[in-house]
């Protein structure tokens, strides 16, 4: 889900990520979602200026198999495609 706006919400791309309901906090930078929210949307084919609006991405991954990287289950990996696709 996208959302523009907001009087708490800072400029640029803000991320909120889920896995399996469980809010991750850590390594926000190395998560697929983030990764794709940056580099791989065109925001300005929805004429949308990234850097200075206010945009908020919503994703929430639910799965049995979700391909955590690191020990801590801090982050979602980018090596599998089907995600960074439906992303």
């Amino acid at each position: 889900a996208v959302s523009l706006g907001g009087k708490d919400a800072k400029e640029g791309i803000n991320v909120v990520r889920f896995a399996n309901r469980i809010p991750l906090l850590f390594e926000a930078g190395a998560d697929v979602s983030t990764r794709v929210a940056q580099t791989k949307i065109k925001w300005s084919s929805y004429k949308i200026d990234h850097k200075r609006d206010k945009i908020g991405v919503f994703v929430s991954i639910v799965s049995t198999k979700i391909p955590y990287k690191g020990t801590g289950k801090e982050y979602i990996g980018d090596d599998i495609t089907e995600i960074s696709h439906s992303v």
